[in-house]
């Protein structure tokens, strides 16, 4: 299995902060995620008040958290219902029930950043350009 966390030079662009998990439970990190991530997907994208970003290692409920939440190349999991592929330059949506991301817009979802590989549907990670800092719900007029 790909690491994760690679990027296009070693810790090239990525941006991170430290936080306290005060979220009740265990906030599940890369590594155990992808562990028990076979023929699943477990994400390790969390929002930490604004902003949406790749939790490093687990944090226990009290302890302290590492969130990277800008990456040039970061690979993160995908949705794999209704269709989901991604093309480079598409953007990039994280749904904040299931903590995947998807190409298509929901006013519901947080643009997080562009894909900067295709992903075909049934691709369980999608390579992108996170920019968790600015973790928006982008407003989309009628035509």
């Amino acid at each position: 299995m790909p690491n994760a966390l690679r990027t296009a030079t070693p810790m090239g662009d990525w941006r991170s902060f430290k936080f306290i998990n005060a979220s009740g439970v265990t906030l599940r990190g890369v590594k155990s995620a992808n562990a028990d991530a076979i023929g699943a997907r477990i994400s390790y994208l969390y929002l930490i008040r604004a902003t949406v970003g790749a939790l490093l290692e687990d944090a226990a409920n009290g302890a302290e958290g590492v969130l990277i939440y800008h990456a040039e190349k970061i690979l993160v999991p995908k949705k794999t219902e209704l269709g989901d592929t991604f093309l480079p330059g598409d953007r990039v949506y994280w749904d904040p029930v299931t903590r995947l991301v998807t190409p298509a817009y929901n006013s519901a979802y947080l643009w997080i950043g562009i894909a900067t590989a295709p992903a075909a549907r049934g691709d369980l990670r999608v390579e992108i350009d996170l920019r968790g800092e600015r973790a928006e719900v982008e407003l989309v007029l009628p035509a």
